[in-house]
């Protein structure tokens, strides 16, 4: 499978660490993808400014991947709710498709809508499989307790993202057990992690992290896993900046590096090393609890069965 990658503004920038260990699980399940040059910021920020100046960057970034014959594969959930958003409106405002696409002609462009938005984790869970993961799996996580956080942008508004149960999300919890880690229920969940109010109300933001922060610790997590690349700013770079002294801090880990290392990846691949939560001691500790893919478990007992 050959997919275009939208990396968006922030992971080439200040998360390098999620394309390269993206790239690196995906190649293990046959899957790579291009780098198109031409594709812009999606239009996110300027969202609630214009609306037609929001949606147009992003029906052309889909125009340049039809252009490849490509799909589009997306990390960043913002980049993936501006893409789908714009198909959702070039679907039901066909006045609006021919006026964008009289703009997009001077490029030499056209927008027909075939091109698919997936998000990494729909790339892993729907095309890839669980089970074709296990298959691949070199080690598993004997015992390991996560806080998952989705972020707000991939569940809502459920009818434009139509990523998983927004209310009930399994796709993302799926693919942390599968790792043999445990995705706890916790508080903070499904909810917003302040990283939008930065910079407009950073009191109101440091609140919602730090009370992220402590309701993952309460529940037990070792690590914080966000989906989000603005929850992965907000607790892995913003949250040494807004926790207290003396408030216990948690380290941050990306799926794809968490699925990374039970595919036998290196760490240093992965890039585990340039989360800035993350030591040494984090990487000791999570290379320490590797243990043999359930397969290999279930295929001792069978053996230890027939021997006996």
């Amino acid at each position: 499978m050959k997919l275009a990658f939208f990396q968006g503004c922030n992971i080439p920038i200040r998360i390098e660490q999620y394309a390269t260990s993206l790239e690196a699980v995906l190649s293990k399940f046959g899957v790579s993808l291009v780098e198109i040059k031409e594709f812009t910021c999606c239009g996110y920020p300027i969202r609630n400014v214009d609306e037609k100046s929001y949606i147009l960057p992003s029906v052309r970034n889909i125009a340049l991947a039809e252009a490849e014959g490509l799909d589009i594969l997306v990390a960043c959930n913002c980049c993936f709710a501006s893409l789908q958003k714009a198909k959702h409106m070039m679907e039901r405002l066909p006045s609006l498709k021919a006026e964008v696409n009289e703009i997009l002609d001077k490029e030499g462009l056209v927008y027909h809508g075939t091109a698919q938005i997936k998000h990494f984790l729909t790339v892993l869970h729907e095309d890839v499989g669980i089970e074709q993961i296990k298959k691949v799996l070199v080690n598993r996580y004997t015992e390991l307790n996560l806080s998952v956080i989705q972020g707000c942008h991939i569940l809502r508004p459920r009818e434009v993202t139509t990523f998983d149960d927004s209310f009930v999300p399994k796709i993302t919890d799926n693919l942390v057990q599968v790792t043999g880690a445990r995705s706890l229920d916790w508080q903070g969940k499904l909810e917003c992690c302040g990283a939008a109010l930065s910079g407009i109300n950073n009191e109101l933001s440091a609140a919602l992290l730090n009370e992220k922060v402590d309701r993952a610790i309460e529940a037990g997590a070792e690590y914080l896993t966000p989906v989000c690349a603005y929850c992965y700013l907000q607790f892995d770079t913003a949250q040494a900046n807004m926790r207290a002294s003396g408030q216990q801090s948690i380290p941050v880990l990306l799926y794809s590096q968490l699925l990374g290392l039970v595919l036998g990846i290196d760490e240093k691949q992965l890039g585990i090393e340039l989360n800035s939560t993350i030591n040494s001691r984090h990487i000791s500790h999570l290379k320490s609890i590797l243990g043999p893919p359930v397969e290999e478990k279930k295929k001792r007992k069978k053996k230890a069965k027939t021997t006996a």
